[in-house]
């Protein structure tokens, strides 16, 4: 496997999250600051993708032979977004013959907290829904699944995460939402009082970081760890079943096809 030919701590680090409307890309290296640029997405996507990285990497004067360490978001998020991001960086991955990383959407949103927190990441899916996931924040700055990932709205979100006593919310659709939810959570904490039993819940106001910066922190965190990660093992989640895939639970496609078949 090409990730055994990797044997030192990662010293560059290339991000790449197109899991949202926005392709996002971040460059750390070694202690420097990171580096990163965020991109309105259209349909030319995937054609405009090297050239961005291109872009990035000629800025740091940086080649991408040189690139230690490959993360990329693998979800949840759009769909044909994810397999844009995550076929680049596969490619690039085997050219190098340089270790990928996965790293969740819902890992990233909730890295911004504290260690030892619990944190409730919440990820704008659109069609009024958000994805939403429960962590515990690790000392060594990983986050620590509590539950699975689970697409709902943002009502039932909420009230699963109810239970949980000091909680930190997490990720753009809790920015987005903030205002609901420190409402819903602040009647929560009243009521707590009331019984003697006073928790703090608050919003993390993340607005100012870049996804893709928290990706590469979590890919070289994960790395030197485990030291594991190849393009072959990497794992889209969806959470939320394709279009096409639902469709066809419900007979739809067959039926198009039937019809067209007796059109025929």
């Amino acid at each position: 496997m090409y990730e055994q030919e990797f044997k030192s701590e990662p010293e560059i680090v290339l991000a790449l999250d197109t899991s949202s409307r926005k392709t996002g890309l971040a460059l750390l290296r070694g202690r420097d600051a990171p580096r990163s640029v965020t991109i309105e997405s259209d349909e030319r996507r995937s054609e405009k993708l090297w050239c961005d990285i291109e872009s990035l990497l000629s800025e740091s004067s940086i080649a991408i032979r040189e690139i230690d360490l490959f993360g990329v978001c693998v979800g949840p998020g759009g769909f044909t977004g994810l397999r844009v991001g995550m076929s680049a960086m596969k490619g690039l991955a085997a050219a190098t013959r340089k270790p990928l990383i996965g790293v969740t959407s819902l890992e990233a949103a909730a890295s911004r907290a504290e260690p030892a927190s619990v944190v409730c990441a919440l990820v704008n899916a659109y069609k009024g829904e958000v994805y939403s996931q429960l962590f515990s924040m690790g000392r060594d700055g990983l986050p620590i699944a509590l539950a699975d990932p689970v697409v709902s709205t943002l009502s039932d979100a909420l009230a699963r995460a109810s239970s949980q006593g000091a909680l930190v919310f997490a990720g753009d659709a809790a920015l987005e939402n903030a205002e609901l939810i420190e409402s819903v959570v602040g009647s929560q904490i009243e009521r707590e009082r009331s019984g003697d039993q006073a928790e703090g819940r608050r919003v993390l106001n993340n607005s100012s970081y870049s996804l893709a910066i928290d990706i590469a922190r979590l890919s070289y965190l994960k790395h030197s760890r485990s030291r594991s990660g190849n393009a072959e093992s990497l794992r889209a989640c969806y959470v939320r079943p394709a279009e096409a895939e639902v469709k066809l639970s419900l007979g739809l496609v067959g039926s198009k096809i039937k019809r067209s078949l007796k059109s025929g």
